[in-house]
């Protein structure tokens, strides 16, 4: 499985009083052989700004032209194993929507705080070279 997962973290800037806010963008390309992509950890993907101490809020996916398998999931877990999205990822990556859910189970939405590595897993893509974007928002910058 030899798909990629870029990332490019920016600050987002607010209004003073306001949370600060900074967004990671991952670039996903799926695998010219089998559409698969490697599990990332996306505290790796930044040197300069680590992500430890800030906090997940929420994620967006937006298909590329080359459109993922309808339906496909992702997790973002913590250096426990702990879903982050409490299975929110589930059917996330679209074809055709541009998708989007907020970090906590189901039910809830919680600003999930990163305390190590995060891991983000993406399964059931099965269209060779597929791409697509995710952004996920973080506070606490």
């Amino acid at each position: 499985m030899a798909g990629t997962i870029t990332g490019v973290l920016t600050r987002v800037q607010t209004q003073q009083g306001r949370p600060q806010v900074a967004k990671l963008v991952l670039t996903c390309v799926g695998d010219a052989s089998d559409g698969g992509f490697p599990a990332t950890i996306l505290n790796d993907l930044q040197t300069s700004f680590r992500l430890e101490g800030l906090q997940f809020y929420s994620i967006k996916v937006i298909p590329g032209t080359t459109t993922p398998t309808d339906a496909s999931d992702l997790t973002i877990t913590d250096e426990y194993g702990v879903d982050l999205l409490g299975g929110k990822g589930t059917n996330l990556i679209s074809a055709t929507l541009k998708t989007w859910a907020l970090f906590g189970p189901a039910g809830y939405s919680v600003s999930a705080l990163i305390t190590g590595d995060t891991t983000i897993t993406i399964t059931g893509n099965s269209v060779h070279s597929a791409t697509f974007t995710i952004i996920i928002e973080l506070i606490g910058v």
